[in-house]
C-alpha cells in the first residue's frame, strides 16, 4: 500500500524529529526543510500529497508559502502545525489555503488524525481552537 507523501517544513529540529517519528507509519516524509523558501522548492521537487507547515518560518513565512503553493498546486493539502493559538493566526492560515491547523502541543494526540482528515477532503482544527 502506498503511503501519502509529505513535506515537513519546521525550523525547530526537535519538533521536526518528533513529527517525523509520529508519522513514520502513516506517511512517507519525502523532505524536511527549515525555511519557507526551501519548502517551496521541496513541494515543486517532490509533489507531495500534504505539506506540514509552521506559521513562523525563516526567509518566507508559512502563510506566504501556503498562498504560493495553493496558486501552483491547488489540490495539495496544507496542514499547519504551529505553536500559535491566537485566533488571528488560525484564521489567516485558513484564508491562505490551509486545510487544517494543529497546535504543536497536540502533535502526539492529533497529528495523524489531522492528516487523515485533510487527505480525505475535510478540514481539521485542533479542538481547543474551535
Amino acid at each position: 500500500m502506498n503511503r501519502p507523501k509529505a513535506v515537513l517544513a519546521e525550523d525547530h529540529l526537535l519538533i521536526q524529529e518528533a513529527m517525523r517519528l509520529e508519522l513514520r507509519r502513516e506517511v512517507e516524509v519525502v523532505a524536511t526543510v527549515q525555511d519557507g523558501a526551501a519548502a517551496l522548492e521541496a513541494v515543486a521537487r517532490h509533489q507531495p500529497d500534504v505539506l506540514l507547515l509552521d506559521v513562523s518560518l525563516p526567509k518566507v513565512n508559512g502563510i506566504t508559502v501556503a498562498q504560493q503553493v495553493k496558486q501552483s498546486w491547488p489540490e495539495l493539502k496544507i496542514l499547519f502545525v504551529s505553536a500559535q493559538s491566537d485566533r488571528a493566526y488560525v484564521e489567516q492560515a485558513f484564508r491562505s489555503g490551509a486545510n487544517g491547523y494543529v497546535l504543536k502541543g497536540s502533535i502526539s494526540s492529533e497529528l495523524r488524525q489531522a492528516i487523515r482528515e485533510v487527505l480525505e477532503g475535510r478540514s481539521y482544527r485542533s479542538p481547543v481552537l474551535a
